[in-house]
């Protein structure tokens, strides 16, 4: 599952950066993680990093009864945009989306920091 959690981080990270920045910008995939667990929504999610050091992934933990989903936090224009992804089920993932949409453009810098302070860690 894990595995299938991060192709999916891979392929949203390319389909928001190529309408965002047009399709000559490189594609970017977010599997420098997991950086922590935080809760969004009730439930686990997990934070990832990006190769473009300026967007972060926030994907369905286990337990998360959202499974598969995943959010993109992604820098355009010097503010951060949020997308999402998936499969899992929109009454946890929606739920996680209102907690996510509220934080502010400093708490998703904060989230960016931990996913810079050490190279990529190992997936568990």
């Amino acid at each position: 599952m894990k595995r299938l959690g991060l192709c999916l981080i891979a392929l949203l990270a390319t389909a928001s950066a190529a309408s965002a920045q047009g399709p000559s910008e490189a594609r970017i995939t977010c599997d420098r993680g997991p950086f922590g667990t935080k809760t969004y929504g009730g439930y686990p999610w997990e934070i990832y990093g990006c190769s473009d050091n300026r967007s972060v992934a926030v994907v369905t933990a286990r337990g998360n009864p959202g499974m598969p989903f995943y959010f993109l936090f992604a820098e355009r224009s010097g503010k951060y945009e949020l997308s999402g992804e998936g499969s899992g089920r929109p009454e946890f993932t929606r739920k996680a989306y209102d907690d996510l949409r509220r934080l502010s453009q400093q708490d998703i810098q904060a989230l960016l920091r931990e996913t810079q302070k050490a190279g990529p860690r190992p997936s568990q």
